[in-house]
C-alpha cells in the first residue's frame, strides 16, 4: 500500500472528553486513536533516535531494548485489532476499512524484530540506516489507521451492536492485550507516549498499579529516556539528552 506520509508520522485526531462517559459506539474510534497514537509516537521516537545512537554510544543496548519492546507491543496491537473485528457482533463492519488487512505490515514488523534481536546479541553489527529502512512500513500503517478510524463512525456501529455489547467486547479486548503484554513495559509505555494535552482522562491506570507505578518503571529503566514524555512527571523529553 503506497502512502504520501513520511516521518515524523502524523498523530490521529482524538477528543479530550472522558470516554468512559460516552456511549461506547461513539467512544470506540477515539479510544482506538489514543492507543494507536502511543504506538505512532513510539515509531517516531525510534526513527528520530536511530541516527543519534551509534555503535559506540553507551545507550545503544537500552535503545535496542526499547525498539524491541515497542515493536512487540505494536505486533500485539495489530493482532488484537484483527481478533476484535472478527467478533460475530461486528460482522457488519468487518469487511470495511474498519478491519484492515495488516498481514504485510506485520510481516515487516516481525522481520525488523529479528534484525533487532541480532543487534542485541552483537551490538557491533548495529546500523541506524538499516533500522530506519526497516521502519519504512510506518507511513502505510498510519494511512491504514487513519482510514480505520474514519470508518468507525457511530452510525454503522449503532446499527449492528448495542452500547453494552460493544463495551463488553472492548473490555475483553483490553484483557487479551494485558494477557499478551509485559505490563511492566505496557503501562509506563502508554503513560510516557501519551500527550496529556490531548486528554487528561486517558489512560486510566488500573487501581492495583497506581501505588507501585514508580517501582514498575524500574523493570525497564533504560527505556524511558527515549520516550517523548517522562512517565512520572509527564514532562516533554528532548532527544538532546540522549
Amino acid at each position: 500500500m503506497s502512502s504520501a506520509l513520511t516521518y515524523p508520522l502524523p498523530i490521529l485526531p482524538s477528543i479530550p472528553d472522558n470516554l468512559e462517559h460516552l456511549d461506547s459506539r461513539h467512544a470506540l474510534p477515539h479510544l482506538m486513536a489514543l492507543m494507536k497514537n502511543t504506538l505512532i509516537r513510539g515509531l517516531n521516537r525510534i526513527y528520530a533516535c536511530a541516527p543519534l545512537v551509534n555503535v559506540s554510544h553507551p545507550a545503544l543496548l537500552p535503545f535496542l531494548d526499547y525498539v524491541r519492546l515497542v515493536l512487540t507491543q505494536l505486533e500485539v496491537h495489530l493482532e488484537e485489532d484483527a481478533t476484535f473485528f472478527s467478533a460475530n457482533a461486528l460482522a457488519g463492519v468487518a469487511a470495511t476499512e474498519a478491519n484492515p488487512d495488516t498481514k504485510t505490515i506485520r510481516e515487516s514488523i516481525i522481520s525488523l524484530m529479528s534484525l533487532v534481536a541480532a543487534w542485541i546479541l552483537d551490538e557491533s553489527d548495529f546500523c541506524s540506516g538499516a533500522l530506519c529502512e526497516g521502519l519504512s512500513f510506518g507511513p502505510s500503517l498510519v494511512a491504514i489507521m487513519q482510514a480505520q478510524i474514519r470508518a468507525l463512525t457511530p452510525t454503522p456501529l449503532s446499527s449492528i451492536i448495542s452500547h453494552s455489547d460493544l463495551l463488553e467486547l472492548i473490555r475483553a479486548s483490553v484483557g487479551r492485550i494485558s494477557e499478551r503484554s509485559d505490563m511492566t513495559f505496557l503501562l509506563p509505555f502508554v503513560v510516557s507516549h501519551h500527550d496529556r494535552a490531548t486528554s487528561t482522562h486517558w489512560p486510566k491506570i488500573p487501581g492495583g498499579f497506581v501505588e507501585v507505578f514508580p517501582t514498575l518503571i524500574l523493570n525497564h529503566p533504560g527505556c524511558w529516556q527515549f520516550a517523548p514524555y517522562n512517565p512520572l512527571t509527564n514532562e516533554t523529553q528532548s532527544l538532546i539528552t540522549i
